[in-house]
């Protein structure tokens, strides 16, 4: 076979792949799948690995977050779902978008949440939405409460020599600018807010653990506790690692034998030709860029123990 069928075969044999690997990619999505399973251990029917770690998402790892908890509510050969907590918390939004998509998946089927090294905050309001919640002992958790960090750079922009004016129509547009500091009706007006955030931390976990409001209102002065304490004050169900929550998913879904599965992204037709997409690694700068581009005022369910990012 002579150089110019040898270059012909191998530019049919690159299209034939190239058609076969888009008409995967498409059954699959048609199929209402954004995400593949890997097996990480064990046979039998399905209980899937859900991870919420380090702060809470958001942006487009926000999206594929809750397409995860969507895509294991609305596929049924999946029986019982674990979700692995390790987050110090983040975005209050953010927190109770989770809470609510993963309530809404521990409706259609069993949901054991499982403690991290550190579950606290948001990282535990998001925990609450579950049936059931296992702790080490030695995890920490709690942190209810609702925080704010701001900036005030007056006194620096004095020392460099820098002034700034502000224009405004409404006497507080320009509160928590970071600018000057908070005046007293200022804090009066973010403080209202910051209480309605808080008082509806208390009442997921009142719902979430069966307690009464009162009795959350008490613990819930942003103190951390650890999981053998959790437990004894009922913000946990008992001690346990992962294993023992996903073992407990699949006695709640009837299985007496299971497989365990995460999700997988489908790499992209320029992933499977190249490899990796992104080879610079702009991610994380784009990450940076979002991180600076945030407002100065946030109110975050976030244990600061945790780190500020």
């Amino acid at each position: 076979m002579n150089q110019k069928r040898w270059l012909a075969l191998l530019l049919f044999l690159g299209v034939v792949a190239l058609v076969v690997v888009g008409l995967g990619r498409l059954g699959f999505r048609e199929a209402g799948r954004t995400w593949r399973e890997s097996t990480l251990y064990g046979t039998g029917e399905k209980v899937l690995l859900l991870e919420l770690k380090g702060s809470i998402p958001t942006g487009k790892a926000l999206e594929d977050l809750l397409s995860q908890v969507r895509q294991a509510r609305e596929d049924e050969s999946v029986r019982a779902v674990v979700l692995l907590v390790d987050s110090p918390g983040g975005g209050v939004t953010e927190t109770e978008a989770i809470h609510r998509s993963l309530k809404a998946l521990a409706e259609a089927k069993p949901l054991v949440a499982a403690l991290g090294s550190v579950a606290a905050s948001g990282g535990y309001y998001a925990a609450t939405a579950a049936q059931e919640i296992f702790s080490p002992p030695t995890a920490l958790t709690g942190s209810i409460g609702v925080i704010s960090v701001i900036p005030e750079v007056s006194g620096l922009l004095e020392k460099l020599g820098l002034r700034v004016e502000v224009l405004k129509e409404g006497a507080l547009k320009d509160m928590a600018s970071g600018l000057k500091p908070l005046t007293p009706e200022e804090k009066a007006v973010l403080k209202a807010y910051m209480r309605e955030a808080y008082e509806l931390f208390v009442r997921r976990v009142a719902e979430g653990r069966n307690l009464p409001l009162e009795r959350v209102r008490a613990l819930a002065d942003g103190r951390i506790y650890s999981g053998q304490q959790a437990v004894a004050l009922g913000l946990v169900d008992r001690e346990g690692y992962l294993e023992d929550a996903a073992q407990r998913a699949a006695e709640l879904a009837g299985l007496s034998t299971f497989r365990l599965v995460r999700y997988e992204k489908p790499k992209s037709l320029l992933q499977e030709l190249i490899g990796e997409e992104n080879p610079l690694g702009l991610g994380e700068a784009e990450a940076l860029l979002g991180l600076l581009s945030q407002s100065r005022f946030r109110l975050e369910y976030r244990y600061l123990g945790g780190g500020l990012w």
